[in-house]
């Protein structure tokens, strides 16, 4: 798997966590990086960021009939359709809070954590309210992926 980011944190977190390879985009162009280490495109991109000019470039990276995952987030983008998309039956979809189903997803989440499969702990951090400002600034600097407000610990799941 192959992960592009500006962070050189999270890109680390990434590496540790299964990526292939981590580029940091700032320093390369992604487009030219993919089609030199594979030719005829990637089938799935996700895009997390809701930038246009990343999601231009997560959808030019496809092989033809591949598709472009928006995660959760996203704004205005122009593209051109016909090019973009159509002509090589590319497809861009989007997902909100994974499309699961709840009741099934949930128990399945705290399966793989119990099993070590799923590393909830490096993903989180906690923050009381009051250091607010501080968990926006990790998240920003790519301490943390994930910041939380509690004004208590989380249970764990068990």
């Amino acid at each position: 798997m192959l992960v592009f980011d500006l962070n050189d944190q999270r890109l680390a977190m990434a590496k540790e966590l299964g990526a292939t390879d981590v580029f940091n985009s700032k320093d390369i162009d992604v487009e030219a990086t993919v089609k030199e280490l594979i030719p005829g495109g990637i089938d799935y991109s996700l895009d997390t960021t809701g930038n246009g000019f990343v999601i231009k470039n997560a959808i030019h990276i496809l092989r033809p009939a591949g598709t472009c995952v928006l995660i959760g987030i996203g704004g205005d983008i122009q593209i051109n359709v016909m090019n973009d998309l159509l002509a090589e039956s590319k497809k861009l979809v989007g997902v909100v809070e994974g499309d699961s189903i709840p009741q099934e997803y949930i128990p399945k989440l705290i399966k793989y954590y119990q099993d070590g499969k799923f590393p909830l702990d490096k993903l989180i951090k906690v923050y009381d309210f009051q250091d607010i400002n501080q968990a926006f600034a990790d998240f920003k600097a790519g301490k943390v992926f994930k910041p939380i407000s509690a004004t208590q610990p989380p249970r764990r799941a068990v």
